[in-house]
Formats: structure tokens, C-alpha cells, sequence
């Protein structure tokens, strides 16, 4: 088990992953855990800090937060799996993974009642518009392999893992055609399912599903 750990350890943390020293409240982590069901799933570990040095946590506190998150503070409802493994000095870390969900998309909910809808940017969980939460609930298609074989987006695959986000008039100069058509490519790949539409951010940021 604690290859396991050793292994999440030498990764960084990225739309998939994520470190946490300690869960600060079920509300906040409600937003990670749905964000992840909202993309492309991940792996949250709680009692890692920020440096991914080993802290340890108390498994039944830290699961009762996760659990009043998952049943009660995400709509609709989420089922998470975790496994408890222990490290050097009997420290216990939770390793808590979410499958990109069939339901989505998830709202969090906020202290005041709120919902919003939250997916995984690069490594961080970022609210998304309407659109885009209607956008999410129709990305189960199967990706058009046409698609990924043209140029302009081979290029665009490049660019986004090297740079991590792209507004329409970047793409447009970076591969040569008006800004414009590059809307409606970035536009067609979310509906495809490959990038995310930051919507809330002027101008409009695209970024990779997976990253």
C-alpha cells in the first residue's frame, strides 16, 4: 500500500490530483470532490501538504466531513471510495478517488444555500457558467477521431499542455485563421468533450479536459 502513496507522491498536483493537509470544511471540499466528478475524475489525498511532505490524519474526522460533502452538500449526491494508508510513524493518509460521473453536472453547495457548478482547470477547481454546466451534460459522445486529426487542433494540443489555457484570439494567431472560426473550433472541441470553457473570465479561456 504504501508504494501506492509513494507513487501519488512524486506527482504533482494537476486536473487529477490533488493534495490536502486536512479537509477545512465539508462546503469547501464539496467543491473539489464535485469539480472532480465534473471533468474527468481524480484522486484526492488528504493529510499530504502542499510540499507533499507526509502529515498524517484522523481518519474517522476526516471521513465524516467527506461523507456529510458527498451525500448531503453535492447535487445530485455523489459515491466517493477511499482507502486508508498508514505511512512512517504511523501517520494515516486518506486516499479518496471519484469517478468522472454519468449524472453530471454536480451543483456544490455554499453555507448560504447556493449551488454552483465547479470542474478541475490545470490543478484547480474553478466555477463554470450555465453554458457551460449544460455543456457538461451532453459531453458523452464519442470524440470524432476526424477531428483530432486536423492540423489546427494537433497544433492547439500542443500549445494548451505547454501553456495550460487559450482565449479564441490566441488560437486564432497562433495557427492563422480569424478569431472568429477559431471560436466555433474551441467551441465544437468542448461540445466534443476535450476542452473546458472558463466562461466567467473575459475573454473566454479554453482549457484540456485532462491535463
Amino acid at each position: 500500500m504504501s508504494e501506492i502513496l509513494t507513487k501519488y507522491l512524486t506527482q504533482r498536483e494537476s486536473s487529477q490530483l490533488e493534495f490536502k493537509s486536512k479537509i477545512d470544511s465539508p462546503f469547501k471540499i464539496a467543491r473539489t470532490i464535485s469539480a472532480f466528478a465534473n471533468t474527468a475524475g481524480g484522486t484526492l489525498l488528504i493529510g499530504i501538504n502542499d510540499d507533499r511532505s507526509v502529515k498524517g490524519c484522523s481518519e474517522l474526522e476526516e471521513m465524516t466531513k467527506l461523507a456529510e460533502a458527498a451525500e448531503h452538500l453535492v447535487i445530485p449526491p455523489l459515491e466517493i471510495r477511499y482507502r486508508a494508508i498508514m505511512w512512517e510513524n504511523r501517520k494515516k493518509v486518506l486516499v479518496v478517488e471519484i469517478d468522472e460521473s454519468s449524472d453530471k453536472p454536480h451543483e456544490a453547495l455554499d453555507e448560504k444555500g447556493n449551488r454552483t457548478v465547479y470542474v478541475r482547470a490545470n490543478d484547480q477547481t474553478t466555477p463554470v457558467s450555465k453554458e457551460m454546466s449544460q455543456i457538461l451534460d451532453k459531453t458523452d459522445k464519442a470524440v470524432e477521431s476526424e477531428l483530432l486529426e486536423q492540423q489546427n487542433v494537433k497544433y492547439l494540443m500542443v500549445f494548451l499542455k505547454k501553456n495550460k489555457r487559450v482565449s479564441a484570439r490566441e488560437y486564432a494567431k497562433l495557427v492563422n485563421i480569424s478569431e472568429y472560426r477559431a471560436k466555433k473550433l474551441l467551441e465544437t472541441l468542448t461540445y466534443e468533450g476535450i476542452l473546458l470553457m472558463l466562461s466567467k473570465q473575459r475573454p473566454p479561456q479554453f482549457v484540456l479536459k485532462q491535463q
